[in-house]
């Protein structure tokens, strides 16, 4: 957006750009600058809380009393290992950090403060039951009192509290623990540190027997158990000793098993047989000896041995079907030679058909004779099948009921083994706990005793710590403060803030309460930098022309009152007069006028009498000190000066002096106290807009603005007025300002100051809005 209030294309932005280091470095020092400004404004702050918190920290060191600090040191021990095997372990992953907590527990402190109050007791008490007798009771807590209280009042019916502060803490590389007592008298702080280790260690062993009471306890319940149920189950298998044979049963299953696998085998070797009389013929007699192993194809070792036996007992039967077949193959060799050379009819040929036909039929019949002899060897095959199978069936199930009962009988036997093993271990257990709680050592022991106990200087102590908390919280507050704050600390946050160029800043400077009046020498003997920032202005005005029309009628606004405006407006006119520019300086604040008091004159008539046409301007605008600048007072209103600003008197007005001034200044009301700087805005040819540093919230500066951009004013700028320098932040001129600053001689003391001399150089601060 421009400062006349129209947006403006200021191309893409790139989002994956990379964050120019130099904006970072600027918003740092920005930052930096903003705190320091913060801290210099509410320094109060930090010294109250200061204050506050370090006299809190003296008043309870005093009022607390003395404290005494006594050291002692534990360290982990080595300790035998009794037997193999660990009975009794602890957490072993933070070891010394859980011993740590348990001596700061107030379980332990409560023991050793137990302890040190009934070494306070006197030796005729020490033997009697202290918690029958209220007089013990009554004694101990008085006794308490006496040593341990410190002067402050305690409830003698209450249990008395732990008045001693303790401290472990773990060595650095090594396996120590240091503690610390902090109590209220040398003595017994020392006391209760060793009777705080005391109790420890107690505790400790207490552990150990009630954890071995308890498992000693657990086996021996085990151990009873263990013992019954082993009674059990030894009377059981002495009653199924007494009811069953062991051996004859071992003997039985064991001999069940040899004639079983004896069945089997002959089993095997009758289907074997008989699987080789399925796939035999009667014609395979023919085969030769060497042949007759391998009868039936794909038979294993076992049974080519067993069909081997077969052929030879069917040898004898098959020996005819053998020779008659061998003759009639003769036979026929010999008819098939002669057929060769003789005719069919020869009587040989007829003659040999003739044997042959009769050789067929001795072949048909021993073919038969042999086909009868191997069904009836398959069918006694069959019948031995049938009766080994049956048998053994019987034996297979005499030998599961043997070993059903042997199985029985093993079971009851290994139960008797596994109780007699678990008891044996249980009882090993119980001697083992009896004896390590005999000798069982502990971890930790004493390395030193408690030292003598020395006073611990509480209070430069808590006087430190609590400036350092004054310091925390300080600082805390004040980075608060700048978070909330949205006014503008530096230049740069009006840069990234508002889209208006900033056309000058200026310093803040202190000036003197009572001052002559504004005049050239006055204004030439100010200080170099606040001169510099309006010389800057100046130049930026005159060079608005080599951008377009040069405003000669500017407006100075702000958004609310007290930024220093009208100050501004002075020595701006008087900087563009020391140019040999003709400036006219126009009050247009008729509610409260002040430029008249910077020049010592008359405060009207002025612009109020003219504007309500009852003066003219001739008469109303008044020289001043400062060569070239003339002044318009604000006057006295008789009517509402908003009104009176929009009257067109004001644009007759206007239209008649420019051409005897090169540059109009018109001081206005704040922008969002009244309506008067919005509605002359537009008729002015510019406005410079004044934002005071740590003063305006941004919200009320946009505000204003947004009230000049509806009226269509044309912003020429922003003033940053009273920057604060800082370390973070110095002025960009104030490393040169002493070499290239520059005073007139000063002028010789006069008898009396004529008032035309009065200068440039004051009524600034007599106002409620200065530099």
């Amino acid at each position: 957006m421009n400062h006349n209030g129209n947006l403006t294309n200021k191309g893409a932005v790139d989002l994956f750009a990379p964050t120019s280091r130099f904006v970072s470095a600027s918003k740092i020092y920005g930052r930096a600058h903003r705190g320091w400004l913060v801290l210099r404004k509410h320094w109060e702050m930090l010294v109250l809380l200061w204050v506050a918190v370090t006299f809190a920290a003296w008043a309870y060191s005093l009022l607390s009393g003395p404290r005494y600090q006594s050291k002692a040191r534990m360290v982990l021990t080595g300790k035998i290992n009794v037997s193999g095997d660990e009975l009794y372990t602890e957490e072993l992953i933070n070891f010394l950090g859980t011993q740590a907590e348990l001596l700061r527990s107030p379980a332990i402190q409560r023991r050793a403060m137990a302890s040190l109050l009934a070494e306070s007791l006197p030796a005729s008490d020490s033997t009697v039951d202290r918690g029958a007798r209220p007089d013990i009771q009554a004694k101990a807590k008085t006794v308490w009192k006496a040593n341990f209280a410190s002067g402050s009042a305690v409830d003698i019916n209450a249990p008395p509290a732990i008045p001693f502060s303790i401290k472990v803490e773990e060595g650095s590389k090594s396996s120590t623990l240091d503690l610390r007592a902090i109590g209220p008298k040398p003595a017994s702080t020392r006391r209760f540190l060793d009777c705080l280790m005391e109790a420890y260690l107690s505790y400790k062993r207490e552990s150990l027997d009630t954890a071995s009471t308890q498992a000693s306890a657990s086996l021996n319940a085990e151990t009873m158990q263990l013992k019954s149920q082993l009674e059990l189950a030894q009377a059981k298998l002495h009653d199924f000793q007494a009811t069953n044979n062991v051996v004859f049963l071992q003997q039985q299953g064991a001999g069940a098993e040899t004639h079983l696998a004896s069945l089997s085998r002959e089993l095997g070797n009758l289907r074997t047989d008989l699987k080789l009389l399925d796939s035999l013929t009667p014609e395979q007699w023919v085969e030769s000896e060497s042949s007759q192993g391998s009868v039936v194809s794909g038979q294993n070792s076992g049974e080519e041995a067993q069909a081997r036996q077969t052929l030879a007992n069917l040898q004898e039967s098959q020996a005819a079907l053998f020779q008659a077949d061998q003759k009639m193959h003769l036979l026929m060799a010999e008819r098939d030679d002669l057929s060769r050379v003789l005719r069919p009819a020869h009587p040989k040929i007829i003659k040999l058909s003739q044997e042959i036909a009769a050789q067929e039929e001795l072949v048909q019949v021993a073919r038969d004779e042999a086909s009868k002899q191997l069904n009836l060897r398959h069918q006694a095959l069959q019948l031995k099948i049938r009766n080994l199978e049956s048998a053994s069936k019987e034996w297979d199930a005499q030998a599961i009921a043997a070993s059903q009962i042997m199985s029985n009988y093993e079971q009851i036997r290994l139960t008797v083994q596994r109780l007699q093993t678990a008891y044996d271990k249980t009882l090993d257990l119980m001697q083992n706990i009896d004896v390590r709680k005999r000798v069982e050592q502990e971890n930790l022991g004493i390395l030193d005793p408690a030292s003598v106990a020395v006073s611990t200087h509480r209070l430069l102590t808590n006087m430190a710590l609590a400036t350092a908390i004054s310091l925390l919280l300080g600082v805390g507050a004040l980075f608060l403060v700048a978070l909330i704050q949205d006014n503008f600390a530096s230049r740069l946050e009006l840069t990234e803030e508002l889209s208006e160029p900033v056309v000058g800043q200026v310093p803040s400077i202190s000036m003197e309460v009572s001052r002559p009046p504004l005049g050239r020498e006055s204004l030439e003997m100010e200080h170099y930098e606040f001169l510099e920032a309006f010389r800057n202005i100046r130049a930026t005005l005159l060079c608005q022309h080599n951008r377009g029309a040069k405003p000669m009628t500017v407006m100075l606004a702000s958004s609310i009152p007290e930024e220093g405006k009208s100050t501004l407006a002075v020595y701006l006119a008087g900087s563009l007069a020391r140019a040999k520019s003709r400036v006219l300086l126009v009050d247009g604040d008729m509610r409260r006028p002040s430029l008249h008091k910077h020049f010592h004159l008359p405060s009207g008539p002025g612009l109020a009498e003219l504007l309500d046409e009852e003066i003219s301007a001739a008469e109303v605008i008044l020289p001043t000190s400062i060569e070239n600048l003339a002044l318009l007072p604000a006057g006295a209103a008789k009517r509402y000066p908003g009104e009176l600003v929009l009257s067109p008197k004001w644009e007759q007005f206007l239209a008649s002096v420019k051409p005897r001034f090169d540059y109009i200044l018109v001081d206005t009301p704040p922008v969002m106290a009244t309506e008067d700087a919005a509605a002359l805005a537009p008729k002015v040819d510019g406005v410079l807009f004044v934002v005071r540093a740590l003063f305006a919230s941004a919200r009320v500066v946009h505000g204003a603005l947004d009230v000049l951009r509806q009226r269509r004013a044309n912003l020429v700028g922003l003033i940053f007025n009273r920057a604060e320098s800082s370390p973070c932040e110095s002025p960009y001129y104030q490393p040169y300002a002493h070499a290239y600053h520059w005073q007139p001689e000063k002028p010789r003391l006069k008898a009396a100051m004529p008032a035309s001399e009065s200068a440039f150089n004051g009524g600034a601060a007599s106002s409620n809005e200065s530099i």
